[in-house]
């Protein structure tokens, strides 16, 4: 087993995960209904909200999965929560991590996993949303975004827990249609009676649901209540959206308490929704905090606000004691040393100046304008929510009011800002917004929508989801039926009427899939689940269900079927062209190819049912088949050649590859075996195995013929030179003529000499290895110079060399040779000589020109063939042999060399060296 990753923050990861509380907490619902869309979302079969605490992961949630917990050092999550991202494993028995993994190679026998880390607040990674499935597979992007979505909601349950269990709560409420909501919630029909009401009621007032329902709402309120409560409500028929007062309700027992309400009138039904917060304690609060602080000025009473007044640039210039109270900052840190924008996000800032933009139709920049140009414009005070940032990192909501500080001309000279904390009542509706916006957006990514319908009203209601997934703008119900039946495809608007009247009449479920068609001949493939909706009585009242796009999965289930085929067309491919066959656990053949067949010289008949590389009694026919059976037998695939013997006795050899077929507890259960016929190439190994011990031969007695040629040869010419000197020695005064044939001689004997190593150098090269360095051209090529070129007579340039790595001996013969003969065939009063480089892609450059008599075009190639000169050798002694080594040196390195020349214009040797590293 590896090493278990750990995050650098562990430890204060683990005290972050046990503040929330949660590790063997009972289930909930919320965590329940995110793995199950995570599950469905991602069509996996498991979907676990996994915490991992120091020895073992433990599930919150699981779909598909029975185990409450697994030791942390085998789960998957601990590498999920090592980043920010998904961590995704295709196929776990192809990760080095997984493939030997219990939960891998047993039960649950994993292949796929994906996990969104559960990044909290704080930013620890306490555990993951993940899915899991028994097959290799990926996750499209919808897919992850809608799973890192989820990721989000399972924080935010979490951050509901640890902050406020009556949010949590809250929470539920909402899912649960409000029944369990601490508030008050209730609809008031157009008589003003009480027409449906929560449990709540029955918890504050102490009234039955009952005792409250079908009553006139006023009978509860108190008599000196009365006059404002009527006044409110007739707002509503002023024209106003939303009312929020107080009034006093009667208990059951007699006594009052005071009501926060808010209310909002239906258009169409002209029913009053209404929610009311018992404010009894907190007006009991509000009235004590008032008593003991009457003595105390304005500002001090507002000292649970947040005063913060700023030159006209923003800069701080007063900071109340509710100030430092809210943002963790003394007055003295800040007051003439900050800008009020600390307190604020950027973000936030640069939406808001977006936002303004628009509104006020000019370009408002993202700095301190954003807060004060309202209150500039229109000498108004600016409400808005904001959030503020507190020393400490801390980030809340607030609501910042923005005025203008006035001289006595009406000049602005600075700001104003009161802000007050909002969390509490922003968590819980940012809980609720958030809640809808997860449900739209996964709807969305998920091309899922839902619907209810009404079959007393013919009223049809879908969510936002369902409209996308129609194309439609959302619209009245009336319009709305008629807008759905008009896309669904004619031949299935027929199954779907008949099924709704099959519905309606047994209510039961039903699942269907259907065909919508768009007026640009657009076809999308709908797959609907519903259940009917029943009354006391068993008799379907409505129909509730869910839609979803299945357009891509039909598309796929098509792409599958001609996957299917071409995986068909590609075996009978591989049957034509390679050796095919497959055998069971035991390797007994099970099915062979006509390939197999054809050079096996085996029927399938015969072949069918024997043993593969065992003979009957189950003994391994040889040693490197026994090792063979004992890998695959492991599950790993083997890959090498076989000589193997046909019918006839005769053999043939095979290149094979053998692939274990793995059952869901990682055993083989058969083997499929892809072999190539290789014998031919076998046959031409050999011959080639012959050949280079042949050349091998050639080159050693080609190496004795070198060293009898350089012995043999060379000790006559050495003795007549002997010879030759020792008659000049006894006739020091000897006729001038006798004289000049002795030096003619002995000139013959050198350049023979010079023969005969030419010979010899030229046949070695390419035979003879030699060591490379690293050479520097400038020095060599100076000490070239100071051997073989006059002092007098000459001159020689050299340009700036590069350092090379190759065999300095040859490259010393290459520039040593052209600048020889550079030198000896120059005919000039002043010679001059020059080296230059260019580097080009791959290869270095040379050329070296001197302004000889040239050389012409007609000599450009013979000039490199072995004894080839162009002056008589009796003119200038030469062998015509150098520029053949200079060529065979270039062309053994993989350069090239040629003449730039014409004759009496001088000559330039150009060729290239590749460049090899060290």
């Amino acid at each position: 087993m590896k090493n278990i990753p750990i995050p650098t923050n562990e430890l204060e990861r683990i005290k972050a995960l046990k503040r929330y509380s949660i590790m063997d907490s009972l289930p909930e619902d919320e965590y329940d209904s995110i793995t199950k869309l995570a599950s469905f979302i991602c069509e996996t079969p498991i979907s676990l909200v996994s915490l991992l605490d120091e020895e073992r992961q433990w599930f919150k949630s699981s779909v598909g999965i029975d185990v409450k917990e697994t030791a942390r050092e085998i789960s998957f999550c601990q590498y999920a929560i090592m980043g920010d991202g998904i961590y995704e494993v295709s196929n776990a028995l192809e990760d080095n991590n997984f493939s030997k993994n219990p939960l891998v190679t047993g039960d649950p026998n994993i292949r796929f996993y994906a996990g969104a880390p559960i990044k909290d607040e704080e930013g620890f990674n306490l555990g993951t949303l993940c899915v899991i499935d028994t097959v290799p597979r990926t996750l499209s992007e919808q897919q992850k975004e809608a799973l890192q979505l989820l990721s989000h909601q399972v924080v935010s349950l979490l951050k509901l827990r640890k902050n406020n269990t009556k949010l949590i709560e809250t929470q539920k409420e909402f899912q649960n249609f409000i029944s369990l909501s601490k508030d008050l919630v209730c609809i008031a029909n157009v008589d003003g009676n009480y027409y449906k009401v929560n449990p709540a009621f029955t918890t504050v007032l102490g009234y039955s649901k009952e005792e409250l329902e079908g009553q006139p709402f006023i009978k509860f309120v108190h008599p000196e209540d009365l006059d404002k409560t009527y006044k409110e409500v007739a707002k509503l028929s002023q024209g106003f959206t939303t009312i929020s007062f107080e009034n006093r309700s009667r208990c059951k027992d007699g006594s009052y308490v005071t009501l926060s309400w808010n209310s909002s009138p239906d258009p169409e039904t002209g029913n009053l929704y209404c929610i009311a917060r018992d404010m009894t304690i907190e007006n009991q609060q509000k009235q004590v905090l008032k008593q003991t602080t009457t003595d105390l000025t304005a500002i001090l009473n507002s000292a649970e606000f947040s005063i913060i007044a700023t030159d006209k640039e923003g800069n701080i210039k007063q900071f109340n004691k509710g100030a430092e109270k809210l943002l963790g900052y003394s007055a003295e840190e800040v007051i003439d040393k900050k800008n009020s924008s600390i307190f604020h996000l950027q973000d936030e800032v640069e939406k808001r100046a977006a936002a303004l933009s628009a509104e006020l139709s000019e370009n408002v920049t993202a700095g301190f304008d954003v807060f004060v140009i309202k209150v500039q414009k229109f000498d108004l005070a600016d409400s808005h929510e904001w959030s503020y940032v507190k020393k400490d990192g801390t980030v809340f909501p607030i609501v910042l009011s923005v005025t203008a500080i006035k001289n006595d001309l009406g000049e602005i000279t600075g700001y104003l800002g009161i802000a007050k904390d909002v969390t509490k009542e922003k968590e819980a509706e940012q809980d609720l917004i958030n809640s809808k916006i997860l449900l739209d957006d996964s709807q969305r990514i998920a091309k899922i929508g839902s619907w209810k319908f009404d079959t007393k009203t013919n009223n049809l209601i879908w969510s936002k989801g369902h409209y996308e997934v129609f194309e439609f703008e959302e619209t009245s119900g009336d319009k709305l039926n008629e807008a759905y039946r008009s896309r669904i495809h004619p031949e299935d608007l027929i199954k779907l009427d008949i099924l709704e009247k099959k519905i309606v009449k047994n209510g039961t479920d039903f699942s269907v899939n259907y065909r919508i068609v768009f007026p640009d001949g657009r076809i999308k493939h709908i797959l609907e689940i519903a259940s009917p909706l029943l009354d006391a009585n068993g008799k379907t009242v409505g129909m509730q269900g869910n839609v979803q796009d299945v357009t891509e999965i039909k598309l796929a289930e098509n792409k599958i079927k001609d996957k299917a085929k071409e995986i068909n067309d590609v075996r009978a491919a591989l049957d034509e062209s390679a050796i095919v066959t497959i055998t069971d656990q035991n390797g007994i053949l099970t099915y062979v190819n006509d390939k197999f067949c054809s050079i096996s010289q085996f029927s399938k008949e015969e072949l069918l049912g024997q043993h593969h590389y065992i003979d009957a009694s189950g003994n391994y026919t040889n040693i490197l088949v026994k090792k063979i059976w004992l890998s695959i037998a492991n599950g790993n695939i083997w890959k090498g050649e076989l000589k193997q013997i046909a019918k006839d006795g005769s053999y043939y050899w095979v290149h094979t590859t053998i692939v274990p077929f793995l059952d869901k507890n990682g055993k083989p259960y058969q083997y499929i075996a892809i072999s190539a016929d290789i014998t031919q190439e076998k046959i031409a190994e050999e011959n080639l195995q012959s050949a280079l011990l042949g050349l091998q031969k050639t080159n050693k007695e080609l190496d004795q013929f070198a060293y009898v040629v350089s012995h043999d040869l060379k000790a006559p010419l050495r003795a007549i030179n002997n010879l030759a000197e020792w008659i000049v020695e006894d006739m020091p005064e000897m006729p001038q003529d006798v004289s000049n044939n002795l030096n003619l001689l002995r000139g013959r004997i050198l350049r023979m000499e010079n023969l005969i190593n030419g010979v010899l150098d030229y046949s070695r090269i390419g035979r003879t290895k030699i060591e490379k360095e690293t050479i520097d051209l400038n020095l060599m090529i100076s000490q070239i110079v100071e051997t073989i070129v006059p002092t007098k007579g000459f001159e020689v340039t050299v340009s700036d060399m590069p350092e090379v790595f190759s065999a300095k001996i040859l490259l010393y013969q290459v520039f040593s040779n052209i600048i020889s003969n550079a030198v000896k065939y120059n005919d000039k009063p002043i010679g001059t000589i020059s080296c230059t480089y260019e580097s080009l892609p791959g290869f270095h450059q040379f050329k070296i020109t001197d302004n000889g008599p040239g050389i012409s075009k007609e000599y450009h190639k013979k000039v490199f063939g072995v004894f080839q000169t162009i002056e008589a050798r009796d003119k200038k002694e030469s062998t015509g042999i150098g520029l053949s080594i200079v060529q065979k040196i270039i062309e053994e390195k993989g350069g090239q060399i040629y003449i730039e020349s014409e004759e009496d214009k001088g000559a330039s040797f150009v060729f290239t060296l590749p460049k090899i590293n060290k």
